[in-house]
């Protein structure tokens, strides 16, 4: 089976991958984005080549139910049916998922590791910020002080000259502009523009309040 099949198929229907992301996957794979690690697991990035897995964390991969239940604390499907975790931002191991609100809208959110990143907020409000956010270039995202610096000017920050620079990601990017007709911003702050961190006391972020309210209970 396709990986792009593979991903639609692990969402559940009440909140399923949406169309603009399937498109974008099926795109990618057909273009030989699509790697496999050594244990056999597939995952994408938004790069065909794949000597540049070495500079990004960024991946998509089949979503697990059992990384919903370790955030919501919870074995209850018309729970956990809200949360899709899919798509790694950062060696720490932080993800973004997709969160259905209580309005029944479907958002992009993110779940910090919590040993490194604490971002716990809504990312982005659609999958096309999403695109849009990842089409920027930076090798991670689940750093939300980068959000104000382009990809070069992080790189420029945290790196030394041995390391190798993140390459933008042309090909997604063509499809992006090109074929969704959307712009891509130089820094992730012109479409996130909030974040909120696990460790703050309170919040008005909905799906910070979420995960807390089950977490608590």
């Amino acid at each position: 089976m396709k990986f792009t099949d593979d991903m639609a198929a692990a969402f559940p229907k009440r909140n399923p991958l949406p169309d603009v992301l399937r498109h974008a996957l099926q795109f990618m794979e057909e273009h030989g984005c699509v790697q496999t690690r050594r244990d056999g697991v597939r995952y994408m990035t938004v790069y065909p080549e794949p000597e540049y897995d070495d500079v990004t964390a960024n991946a998509f991969h089949v979503p697990d139910p059992a990384a919903t239940a370790g955030w919501t604390h919870r074995d209850d499907p018309e729970v956990n049916d809200r949360l899709v975790i899919f798509l790694r931002t950062g060696g720490d191991g932080s993800w973004a998922g997709l969160w259905l609100d209580d309005d029944g809208h479907q958002r992009i959110v993110h779940v910090g590791s919590g040993s490194g990143s604490v971002m716990l907020c809504v990312l982005t409000e659609n999958m096309e910020d999403l695109l849009r956010l990842l089409a920027i270039g930076y090798a991670e995202l689940c750093w939300p002080d980068d959000f104000q610096r382009t990809p070069a000017e992080v790189f420029e920050e945290h790196c030394d000259d041995e390391d190798d620079d993140t390459p933008p990601p042309l090909l997604f990017q063509d499809y992006v502009e090109g074929t969704l007709g959307l712009s891509i911003p130089e820094r992730a702050s012109e479409i996130v523009s909030s974040t909120v961190s696990m460790d703050d006391p309170e919040s008005r972020d909905p799906f910070w309040n979420w995960i807390k309210r089950l977490q608590d209970q």
